[in-house]
């Protein structure tokens, strides 16, 4: 199976990611910093004792006094290693004979006063005889007695043992505190992490809840607006609020959409009877005259015309279009007790209905007569 880093990076959880992100960074900063400290700081230190070197070629008296014969009567600091040479390059005297030779600068052949006076004061490194010191050293043509003009040549070195010793020492201390502040930087972003998105888990149990059919539940608007969680919990909210007003609207509908259906129902019975009714009294030969065959055909399309509406107002509703907005005007009551006497005498002749009394208008919604 190929491996897929979209897959493996969204399976991770996001508390995860931002330590592990944050980790990351920090550890790479303080690995640039360390680097960045190391890389400037040998330099400077190196600097430095080239520096003390430089003050030796200016003043050789602090290192060690010589005599005429080109030995010396005063001992230079243990820290340099100095020796003196004819003007032919002939080693006279140098210190550090109490040392091992495997740790002495190894000069190859000895200085001469015109190697001397060509370098000029440049600075020139120097391994000890084993390989594993390096050295600073520079080379001071000098005289040995001003009268016969004798003339000489003084190898002043210094050990960048101590710059080395240093670095470690630094190394040391960058690695320990660099490994102590990423764990604690790893612990204290976690528990941020955890603390942060500790309301995420209300949020979490509320949808689960929500999805569980409970859409009166709201999510907690303890925490402040100006922060994530609590937009969140705002926009949630007010989603959750619409959602269940959709609900309610959806209930609604389908709740007057039943009695809708179950009024229609009851209104078409009424116009099939009495369209039945007059259709049978005619085929029977009840109705004997013109007007009475007129009347009984106006009224089959009255209730025909009843009818239609019924069914536009069924079409209106399949196609989720909104109430059908009430039609209000006058009606007469006497008409509509006229009419539906002359229905109930088709529906059944042998039984007598009359209609008595005066013509009242009265204004009412069309869809209230009609139920």
């Amino acid at each position: 199976m190929p491996f897929n880093f979209n897959d493996r990076w969204n399976a991770i959880s996001l508390r995860t990611k931002v330590t592990g992100v944050t980790v990351l960074l920090l550890t790479i900063g303080l690995l640039v910093s360390g680097i960045g400290t190391m890389a400037m700081l040998k330099p400077a230190l190196i600097g430095q004792l080239d520096t003390q070197l430089q003050s030796v070629h200016q003043d050789l008296s602090s290192v060690l006094r010589l005599s005429k014969t080109g030995t010396t009567d005063q001992t230079a600091p243990t820290d340099y290693y100095y020796a003196v040479y004819s003007a032919g390059g002939v080693l006279l005297e140098q210190n550090w004979t109490d040392k091992p030779e495997a740790i002495r600068p190894q000069l190859a052949t000895g200085i001469t006063v015109d190697q001397a006076t060509t370098l000029d004061g440049a600075i020139f490194p120097v391994r000890s005889s084993n390989g594993r010191t390096l050295f600073h050293a520079i080379a001071v043509p000098v005289t040995f007695d001003d009268a016969t003009g004798t003339l000489g040549t003084v190898v002043v070195a210094l050990s960048t043992a101590g710059v080395d010793k240093l670095m470690t020492t630094y190394l040391s201390i960058f690695l320990g505190l660099g490994i102590a502040i990423v764990i604690v930087g790893a612990l204290l972003t976690r528990f941020l992490v955890t603390t942060t998105f500790a309301p995420l888990h209300e949020v979490e149990d509320t949808a689960v809840a929500i999805a569980d059919g409970d859409l009166s539940l709201r999510l907690p608007s303890t925490a402040p607006t100006n922060t994530e969680v609590g937009r969140l919990n705002r926009s949630l909210n007010i989603m959750l609020g619409r959602i269940d007003r959709a609900f309610a609207d959806r209930a609604r509908t389908i709740d007057q959409m039943q009695r809708f259906v179950g009024d229609a129902s009851h209104e078409l019975r009424t116009p099939l009877v009495s369209v039945r009714g007059y259709a049978e009294l005619y085929r029977m030969g009840a109705l004997q005259t013109p007007e009475e065959i007129g009347q009984a055909m106006e009224r089959i399309e009255k209730e025909a015309i009843r009818m239609g509406a019924l069914v536009e107002d069924l079409l209106e509703l399949a196609r989720m279009d909104e109430t059908r907005p009430l039609e209000i005007g006058k009606f007469d009551l006497l008409t509509i007790a006229h009419d539906a006497a002359l229905d109930a005498r088709a529906f059944d002749p042998e039984r007598t209905i009359t209609v008595e009394g005066d013509s009242v208008e009265i204004l009412a919604a069309e869809n209230k007569i009609r139920q």
